[in-house]
């Protein structure tokens, strides 16, 4: 009979069956319940699922519309259905008691525990939970390259290393240094305005300083900066670029980058001469004044500008005197390092 081929169906394939048959909610039903409908919608769609290959032997076994109506008292006594009829019998029996009732239910909702469980993906072994663990490690790690690539970091960096590294750089850092230096020293700063106090914060009053502006339109700042200027980068670089000694050691291979316009080494040289020229403070010799040890002479003045300009020079670069020497002895090291590395 097509029940019984129904009844010997697992609950998983009656499912699936249903599924093809398009049963409504049949997700929720046991698997009685399930047979009972499987069979009353197969028995009604005959022309519909009746040629399909997955339910050809619930037909070939004779479905039971087909023998319902093949005899008229049958189908006055199939219009009561069977499990009303084991309902009426059990009416007569003994009233089942609330135990009997859970008892009998408890094994049928327990058996739909583990297909439930069966739809959930867990991983069932601790390969599997390593494996899974390291599919989202790779995951978030090839999220966070991309979005490092967009950042484009490391290409700034790169940048930044590929211009730093080379002479020039060097030299203008060296020069930017003591021009900053220079002219903060230069500007004094005066009183701007008082920050007030706020109790609630704990804070006191506090006065802010401002650089004078005022001074930019004094010789006060102008003379020292003209000063540095002319002894730091602006007559060094005059000379450098006619005392080019790159020009000659690049006759024989004409490549651009073992020549420059400006020679470095010409350049610290002639820095080198002319901050002493201007900074250096003379001595005296101990026996011409008769004191013992060295005696600092007169700071004269430099060319046109006044011993007061060279003064405030000397004292307000970083470093003062010394400093500029070293940062020269600095030029000339790199630069006779970067022509060995070229060579």
């Amino acid at each position: 009979m097509s029940a019984s081929w129904l009844q010997r169906k697992r609950k998983g394939e009656l499912l699936d069956l249903a599924r093809e048959a398009n049963v409504p909610d049949a997700e929720g039903l046991l698997k009685d319940d399930l047979v009972e409908a499987l069979q009353n919608h197969l028995g009604a769609n005959e022309s519909t699922y009746g040629k399909q290959p997955s339910f050809s032997e619930f037909y070939r076994r004779g479905s039971p519309v087909k023998r319902e109506r093949s005899s008229p008292t049958d189908a006055l006594v199939a219009t009561k259905p069977a499990r009303r009829r084991t309902i009426v019998k059990a009416a007569d029996s003994e009233e089942p008691t609330p135990e009997k009732a859970l008892v009998t239910r408890t094994p049928r909702t327990v058996s739909r525990v583990p297909s439930r469980i069966s739809q959930v993906d867990i991983p069932a072994s601790p390969a599997q939970l390593a494996e899974v663990a390291d599919q989202s490690f790779q995951a978030a790690k090839t999220k966070a390259s991309e979005l490092w690539d967009k950042t484009r970091i490391e290409e700034f960096v790169e940048l930044a290393r590929e211009n730093a590294s080379s002479v020039v750089f060097i030299q203008l850092a060296i020069l930017t240094i003591e021009g900053i230096g220079l002219e903060w020293n230069t500007l004094k700063s005066i009183w701007a305005f008082d920050i007030p106090a706020v109790p609630a914060l704990s804070l006191n009053t506090h006065n802010v300083y401002l650089p004078d502006l005022q001074l930019l339109l004094t010789s006060d700042f102008w003379a020292p900066a003209t000063l540095w200027s002319l002894t730091s980068w602006v007559l060094p670089l005059l000379v450098s670029y006619f005392f080019n000694l790159t020009l000659r050691s690049n006759t024989r291979h004409k490549s651009s980058t073992r020549q420059y316009t400006i020679d470095p080494l010409t350049f610290n040289i002639v820095r080198a001469v002319l901050a002493y020229s201007a900074y250096h403070i003379p001595t005296t010799n101990p026996g011409v004044v008769g004191n013992p040890g060295p005696v600092a002479g007169s700071t004269p003045g430099w060319g046109p500008f006044a011993e007061g300009t060279v003064r405030t020079v000397r004292e307000n670069v970083p470093g003062e005197y010394a400093g500029l020497q070293i940062a020269s002895f600095i030029g000339v090291l790199l630069s006779i390092y970067d022509a060995a590395l070229k060579k």
